[in-house]
């Protein structure tokens, strides 16, 4: 059921990243290296790392953790995160949302030790897994990576996930998806992407114009409509989710249009959005 409302509320935007719990690598990775890990220390779970102190609050264990969730749109920028004791899995997703190649390295900034050095071509995407090249998991400690695009503006949105198993490294909850303003002409439209094994979705969208707006959303790879003409009054707010409208098992992965009508007046409106691997991560 599609809930709309005038009141305003304030969507709670799952800030937090999570990556593709399934195996399945896009076939848009270009040239990469992995470097070996030859030494023996890595942060694979020890009998220790049942509680760790932050400011003096006990943290609870879980099987994976976020580590960090980045978008850029700049030259040469750099991803800061740390790795946990007993977190050396790690998976690393990142969308290059440019016309230019990026390539990015993984430097654990405590030993200056590079793991990986990858390229993601123009408006591709890719995943990388730590247990592909690092069985044993990575080093605990500072990490950076760096992402360039041959000296042009780095468009790139790349979210990161450790786990004490690389079988665990999975979502802990909803994951943005879009927060963008929807303005222009009589028709406007913005896109979006729903990772591999997130097909579960939730959006709000929010009508500022004095008047009615029709929605649609569409799976660009198979033309599929998810949502036909949905009528957002003026000034109210609609919340979509995918669960409430019968996709039980979630939508297809990939790019997707939302496309926003105002008839003979302008659009003028916004849309928030998670995406989760469960219909809890989207409630």
């Amino acid at each position: 059921m599609i809930t709309c409302e005038k009141e305003k509320i304030f969507f709670s935007s799952a800030l937090s990243i999570s990556l593709l719990g399934g195996g399945v690598v896009p076939s848009a990775i270009f040239a990469s290296s992995d470097v070996t890990d030859s030494v023996n220390t890595s942060s694979t779970a020890t009998k220790n790392a049942g509680k760790s102190t932050i400011s003096d609050h006990v943290i609870t264990p879980q099987k994976s953790r976020d580590v960090f969730d980045d978008i850029f749109d700049k030259k040469d920028p750099v991803s800061r995160f740390v790795l946990d004791p007993g977190y050396g899995h790690l998976k690393i997703f990142a969308k290059n949302r440019g016309d230019s190649t990026i390539t990015f390295s993984l430097v654990h900034t405590d030993s200056r030790k590079q793991y990986i050095v990858k390229t993601i071509g123009a408006h591709k995407k890719l995943l990388w897994d730590s247990v592909s090249s690092f069985s044993q998991g990575l080093r605990s400690g500072n990490y950076e990576i760096q992402w360039r695009a041959g000296g042009d503006i780095v468009h790139v949105t790349a979210w990161g996930v450790s786990g004490t198993d690389s079988a665990k490294v999975t979502t802990q909850r909803g994951i943005d998806a879009i927060n963008v303003g929807i303005t222009g002409g009589a028709t406007a439209a913005t896109s979006f992407d729903i990772p591999k094994g997130h097909g579960h979705v939730k959006l709000r969208m929010k009508n500022y114009s004095d008047h009615t707006v029709k929605v649609s959303l569409t799976h660009d790879n198979s033309n599929k409509v998810y949502i036909t003409s949905l009528a957002i009054a003026p000034h109210d707010t609609c919340i979509w989710r995918s669960t409430d409208e019968g996709y039980s098992s979630g939508m297809r992965s990939g790019d997707y249009t939302l496309q926003w009508r105002g008839g003979d007046y302008k659009v003028d409106g916004h849309v928030w959005g998670v995406v989760g691997t469960q219909p809890a991560d989207v409630q």
